[in-house]
């Protein structure tokens, strides 16, 4: 299974959104993946500050300097003019860490963990998106239906030593703090590799 979710970091984006999970998966553990189809609706009522992505991966791998990863939201109407199409790029705050942090395990020796978040500015921007949703989900033509895409995007993500390819890689999720941490992914570079070579080949394969 082919799966946007499995965090195609190099070029590609992670969508949680319930269509992609429907229509492809690459490793997700099957207990996440219940999980992953309430996501969206449940970032519509998250406190923004609650919400995390975290990796963990070897010390090596890092984004580099200035890279700055961005939480994507889209909402498109089925019909055209049905309601406001909401699209948005956030941009998060990446930190690390190489001990137990916010009820993650320690990460082991050489290995560390980077840990996506909401700045205020970005909790703010949400909070006025997560407010034009409900708005749209409450007009009558949003009952024509409509997709709801939630993402995070690292296009800089550095991962350029073929002796990292078949290092661990671990991904993360907390939407709601009282919840902690999910695991959502577990694999390699080089399976995140392929994950983005075969989506680019299906979409370029589509035009």
């Amino acid at each position: 299974m082919s799966h946007r979710t499995a965090l195609a970091w190099t070029r590609r984006s992670l969508l949680l959104s319930a269509a992609a999970l429907l229509t492809a998966c690459g490793g997700i553990p099957l207990s996440a993946i219940p999980r992953l189809t309430q996501l969206s609706g449940q970032l519509l009522e998250a406190n923004p500050a609650h919400f995390m992505v975290a990796v963990q991966a070897d010390v090596r791998i890092a984004p580099p300097p200035g890279a700055a990863p961005q939480l994507l939201i889209q909402l498109k109407p089925k019909v055209a003019g049905a309601f406001e199409p909401v699209d948005r790029k956030l941009p998060l705050t990446l930190t690390t860490s190489s001990v137990a942090t916010l009820g993650l395990d320690a990460p082991g020796p050489g290995r560390r963990w980077l840990v996506y978040s909401l700045p205020p500015a970005t909790q703010a921007e949400l909070q006025r998106v997560q407010a034009t949703v409900k708005q749209a989900q409450a007009q009558p033509g949003y009952q024509r239906g409509g997709s709801l895409s939630i993402g995070i995007e690292q296009k800089d993500l550095a991962m350029t030593d073929p002796a990292l390819d078949h290092t661990r890689w671990s991904t993360w999720i907390q939407v709601r703090q009282s919840e902690g941490f999910f695991e959502m992914w577990d694999g390699t570079p080089a399976q995140i590799r392929k994950m983005a070579a075969d989506a680019a080949a299906a979409q370029a394969a589509k035009r």
